[in-house]
């Protein structure tokens, strides 16, 4: 070890994580259900500029965490604003905000084109003025970004008072801290969303826009060449050497003996695919349509079949069948690329198809091996039992 390192070892001290933030996953799902409530109800970045317009100043908001409200208070008193729809149409969206009393007095005279005062006492109750003068720019604010929706006042006083009244009516609230950044000073405030108003998480397939978003991230997709049924029995026993022959296969030798046949992109927890053929040259025409690739097998029981007692849970899952699926390796592209896809498209592969060769099963990799040829059709022949297969 030379002195250098020496110096750099002595020097190094361990990470200290005990001073690090610590949230619950109650915490994460909070934050996830006001970042939805956000996209639905609040344009952060128009309400940005509405204000900065306002006001004739840059203004910045940033989400510092997220919890739920409370009704006991720290030291200090807020100003706060109850806003919702006025149209009558659209259900009650009540929201509270919350600001304390120097950022109240700041916009409000920036808005009204005055000098803000200097000192502002948080320990006195908030004036009606400046509660009164704070809630017609906040309203202003939200009618700029937010063109052709309309909203009203409820209520606006004390902060800590508005925060009771709320939860009064409302069972569960969460609240966000906020830091606003008016020109280089900085403020802190607070937004509380009742939890009715938050929906519900939508799971929508992903968009060419999104995907497209993504840019130059790389996204593999396993090539699956077959999927057939196989015993548990046979797959425990699967072994370096040993030939796995799947019942089922769509591929056929070419001309000059590459390898030819329809095929899919399935990723590999999924159970939908993007169809496709192997075509000679080692490239992949896409065809473009949605398949299935089922997991499980439905099996049913013959209408002669008379019903018997197991004697063990064992006995039953013998007889059932695993589905293994035969992937020949990945088709790696950007995510750009990726969306760009459509049908009759050509990816060039770029490398010989069938190295390696994967068995997956419920979406967990079993072995890892190579193709070869068994009296016309092809098989896999096992290299190696992968970790997350060991115990199948």
């Amino acid at each position: 070890m030379t002195a250098r390192s020496q110096a750099n070892t002595a020097a190094a001290k361990p990470f200290p994580f005990a001073s690090l933030e610590h949230l619950s996953r109650a915490d994460v799902a909070t934050a996830a259900r006001m970042r939805r409530a956000a996209k639905d109800f609040v344009a952060l970045e128009t309400i940005e500029t509405a204000l900065g317009e306002l006001v004739d100043e840059r203004v910045r908001i940033a989400i510092m965490h997220v919890r739920r409200l409370e009704a006991a208070r720290g030291a200090g008193e807020t100003i706060g604003v109850v806003l919702a729809s006025a149209d009558e149409r659209l259900p009650s969206r009540r929201v509270l905000i919350e600001v304390e009393g120097a950022l109240a007095a700041t916009l409000s005279s920036r808005a009204l084109r005055q000098k803000a005062p200097r000192v502002v006492d948080a320990s006195r109750a908030p004036s009606p003025a400046l509660v009164g003068a704070f809630a017609a720019v906040l309203v202003a604010a939200m009618r700029r970004a937010h063109a052709g929706s309309v909203t009203r006042v409820i209520a606006a006083g004390p902060g800590a008072d508005l925060a009771r009244d709320l939860l009064l009516v409302e069972r569960e609230v969460t609240t966000a801290t906020l830091t606003v950044f008016v020109g280089d000073d900085a403020f802190a405030a607070r937004v509380s969303v009742p939890d009715a108003l938050v929906p519900a998480p939508r799971h929508e397939t992903m968009s060419r826009d999104a995907l497209a978003r993504m840019g130059d991230a790389t996204i593999a997709m396993p090539l699956l060449v077959a999927t057939t049924a196989a015993s548990r029995t046979d797959l425990a026993e699967l072994a370096p050497g040993d030939v796995f022959v799947p019942a089922k296969s769509g591929l056929a030798a070419g001309a000059n003996g590459a390898l030819v046949g329809a095929v899919a992109l399935v990723p590999p927890s999924s159970e939908r695919g993007l169809s496709a053929d192997l075509a000679e040259g080692g490239r992949l025409v896409v065809r473009g349509l949605l398949e299935s690739h089922p997991w499980i097998q439905e099996r049913s029981m013959p209408s002669d079949a008379t019903p018997t007692t197991a004697t063990t849970t064992l006995e039953v899952l013998e007889d059932a069948p695993v589905l293994v699926r035969v992937e020949l390796g990945t088709v790696e592209m950007k995510a750009r690329e990726w969306a760009e896809l459509g049908p009759g498209d050509v990816i060039a592969l770029g490398r010989r198809v069938g190295d390696p060769a994967i068995l997956r099963v419920g979406g967990v990799e079993l072995a890892r091996g190579e193709l070869v040829q068994v009296e016309g059709e092809y098989g896999v022949r096992i290299v190696a039992r992968t970790r997350g297969g060991e115990g199948r």
